[in-house]
């Protein structure tokens, strides 16, 4: 095994002492989250309700009315995905997840790169959402309340405020409120899936959305990949495993479960959905007016009322998206600290809430000063190209992991007792190249998944591909000026 990836699977490595550290123990994060509060700390990331109004539409829209087979198709390859993930979970017992997936398998140097990836994907989502969410909590206040119109960076600001008191806090309350605006997204969901069951479509309840000549009518490539950008967020579960009881069992229970639900809930609700306008008539609904497209459905089979709360569930949808993204990057943020790849500081520890709150504090400064910088700016413009844009970041991580995985399990094979074949070898190639797939399509539709022009797409790609290559740099500086920084990468433990 090579120095670069020199991991004992079940060895941890010995704990780094220095600042940001107890006597010399490593500082670590405290919690006590079972397999329900970190599925549903992730699934509130990916928005569900913010998905199935803004992207479900796009989806239909692409494909036509064989849309719910992109989502089982996208379910298939993140449930594999999934598979090479958690195994890897167990043996690099890490809450850097990509950070340290990634440096275990292909290095120190592109597990730097990666770990500034992962920052700036989740921050472009989060920024992206806060200025989402400053024009839809105007629009529920002046159309649903009757309220006066206010400027939507003010409510962006107060947004990012209270996130950024509740990321002080230990995760558990993060938990409870994220958990509590999941089950709030999925009753009322529920409600429009059951009354659209009941009554059947136009053409009843038609199960031609399933059949595969539906689904290659459309723009296949188009679709997988909305698709997939739909459950971004699930992998951050590895994030959270030093706030979890049992994390060898939270962390690979919790992202199947993830998965799964999130799979199953976009299947029903697309199929559903189809069904409502009839499938000889979604895709035009999907194309004329994506926004409105599961609104006036829901007006249509539950009542004016469910719009009403639609436009409400939406704002706490959108609040539980900023905060779960909040909590993530703060935690990568701790985990470069206590690498010392960024100021040691990052890695403190509350000595009473557990949190990485100098890390929580800066990503919610930043933050700030992101949404003032847009405050000139259209918000839904700018809030498409971001979200757009740090979804790549993300898909370009989980195939760097997945192939990290083959590379860690073929360094690591006689060691590795207790996982298959199945775990280390097949469902890590499998995903590789259905990740490899979706990347393409990615890239060879950028200006598309951004909504932007040309312009701002090459624009989007070279801050993207830029950070990247300043990790590069930054692990060969280390390596060669500051080689104890250097062996850190992607190292710490825990103890």
């Amino acid at each position: 095994m090579s120095d670069e990836t020199a991991f004992k699977p079940t060895e941890p490595t010995a704990a780094v002492s220095g600042a940001g550290t107890l006597d010399g123990v490593s500082p670590q994060l405290q919690g006590r989250m079972g397999v329900m509060e970190v599925a549903f700390t992730v699934l509130a990331f990916a928005a569900p309700l913010a998905s199935v109004v803004g992207v479900i539409p796009l989806v239909i829209g692409s494909a036509g009315a064989g849309a719910p087979l992109a989502f089982v198709a996208a379910t298939l390859v993140l449930v594999v995905f999934s598979v090479g993930y958690t195994t890897m979970s167990r043996y690099v017992p890490n809450p850097g997840a990509f950070y340290a997936y990634i440096t275990a398998g292909l290095g120190r140097v592109v597990g730097m790169a990666a770990s500034l990836l992962a920052v700036l994907g989740y921050f472009m989502i989060g920024v992206g959402a806060s200025l989402f969410f400053g024009t839809v909590a105007n629009d529920m206040v002046v159309d649903s309340l009757g309220g006066p119109s206010s400027p939507w960076w003010s409510y962006s600001l107060t947004l990012v405020v209270v996130v950024g008191i509740f990321g002080y806090f230990r995760i558990d309350v993060s938990a409870k409120v994220l958990s509590l605006a999941m089950v709030l997204e999925i009753v009322v969901i529920l409600i429009f899936d059951l009354a659209v069951a009941l009554r059947g479509g136009p053409q009843g309840r038609s199960l031609t959305p399933f059949a595969f000549g539906s689904f290659r009518s459309g723009a296949v490539g188009v679709a997988l990949l909305f698709a997939v950008t739909t459950f971004i967020g699930f992998e951050a579960t590895a994030v959270f495993r030093e706030e979890t009881r049992d994390p060898r069992r939270t962390i690979p229970r919790a992202t199947y479960l993830a998965v799964l639900s999130m799979g199953v809930f976009y299947i029903v609700v697309t199929w559903l959905l189809v069904v409502a306008y009839g499938t000889a008539h979604a895709t035009q609904a999907a194309t004329t007016n994506p926004p409105g497209m599961f609104s006036d459905a829901m007006g249509r089979f539950v009542g004016t009322w469910a719009r009403d709360v639609i436009s409400v569930l939406v704002v706490t949808s959108v609040f539980a998206g900023v905060l779960s993204c909040q909590n993530i990057i703060a935690r990568y943020g701790y985990s470069l600290g206590t690498d010392r790849a960024l100021p040691s500081p990052l890695s403190r520890v509350h000595p009473r809430h557990g949190s990485p709150y100098i890390s929580s504090v800066l990503v919610s400064s930043v933050f700030v000063v992101s949404v003032l910088a847009f405050t000139g700016s259209d918000p839904a413009t700018a809030y498409a190209w971001l979200t757009g844009a740090g979804g790549f970041p993300i898909l370009v991580l989980m195939f760097l992991t997945s192939l990290a995985v083959l590379v860690f399990f073929h360094r690591s094979r006689g060691k590795v007792d207790d996982a298959t074949r199945w775990h280390t070898v097949i469902a890590p190639a499998l995903a590789t190249a259905a990740l490899g797939a979706a990347l393409y399509l990615a890239f060879t539709n950028f200006v598309l998944l951004t909504g932007g022009s040309r312009g701002t797409a090459v624009a989007l790609q070279v801050i993207v591909w830029g950070v990247f290559l300043a990790g590069l740099v930054l692990a060969l500086v280390f390596r060669s000026r500051r080689p104890d920084v250097y062996a850190r990468i992607g190292r710490q433990p825990i103890t």
